[in-house]
C-alpha cells in the first residue's frame, strides 16, 4: 500500500493549469494563460524571489517587471484594474495579493486536511516526508494559519508511520531535538527495517522453494 493522502490539491480544479516558464535566471519569468493552484503560486513565487536576486532590483521595482510575465487573461485585467497600486508594492505584497485574487479560498484547508490525512503505508518514510513537508511549505510561503509546527508535523508523522515503523522509533527512543535531525534518525531506522524485510522474505522464498 502506498501512502495514502485524503486530498490531492493538484486535482481540485479540472481546467488546464497555468505553467511557470524560465529561460534566463535574468530573463522574467512566464506565467502561462491557465488557472492556479497552489503548487503553481508555489512555483511562480519561487521564481520571481530567484529573477529578483538575480536582475538586483529593489523591492519597489520588482514587481512592474514581473507582471509582465502573467499571460493568463484574467490575471492580465486583474493586474490592469490595479496597475498603480500594484506597482507600489514589494514583491512578498504583490505575491499575497495574488494568490488571495488567484487561488480557490478553500485551497489552504484542503492542504492542510492533505497532511493531517495522510498515511506513510508502504512508501519508504524518507519519500512521505518529502510530500507532507512539500505541501507544508506551500501553506508557510503564503504565512497560512493552517501551517504547521515542526512539533505538530513531528507528531503526525509519529502517528501516521507503519506500525512497524513505529515500534522500532518507540524502542530506539530518540532525542527531542530539531525535527530534521529526528527525520534523519528516522530514516534510517526505515531503512534498516526494509533491509530486515527483505531478509526475512528472501528466507521465506527460500524456505518455499525447498
Amino acid at each position: 500500500m502506498a501512502a495514502t493522502l485524503a486530498f490531492n490539491p493538484d486535482t481540485d480544479d479540472q481546467r488546464p493549469l497555468a505553467k511557470v516558464r524560465v529561460t534566463k535566471l535574468k530573463e522574467c519569468p512566464m506565467l502561462t494563460e491557465g488557472c492556479m493552484d497552489d503548487h503553481v503560486f508555489q512555483q511562480w513565487t519561487i521564481m520571481c524571489q530567484q529573477f529578483q536576486k538575480h536582475l538586483g532590483k529593489k523591492d519597489s521595482e520588482i514587481v512592474s517587471f514581473v507582471v509582465d510575465g502573467m499571460l493568463e487573461p484574467q490575471f492580465i485585467t486583474w493586474y490592469h484594474a490595479n496597475q498603480s497600486r500594484i506597482d507600489s508594492m514589494t514583491l512578498e505584497q504583490y505575491l499575497h495579493e495574488l494568490q488571495r485574487f488567484a487561488l480557490p479560498h478553500h485551497w489552504q484547508t484542503k492542504v492542510h486536511d492533505t497532511i493531517l490525512g495522510s498515511y506513510q503505508g508502504n512508501t519508504a518514510f524518507a519519500d512521505w516526508v518529502v510530500v507532507l513537508q512539500n505541501l507544508n511549505a506551500r501553506l508557510k510561503n503564503t504565512r497560512s494559519k493552517h501551517t504547521l509546527s515542526d512539533t505538530s508535523l513531528k507528531a503526525h508523522l509519529e502517528s501516521h508511520m507503519h506500525p512497524d515503523l513505529y515500534r522500532k522509533v518507540n524502542y530506539k527512543r530518540i532525542p527531542i531535538g530539531e525535527l530534521a535531525d529526528w527525520i534523519m534518525e528516522v530514516v534510517e531506522l526505515d531503512e534498516e527495517l526494509a533491509k530486515e524485510q527483505a531478509r526475512t522474505q528472501a528466507m521465506i522464498n527460500t524456505s518455499h522453494a525447498e
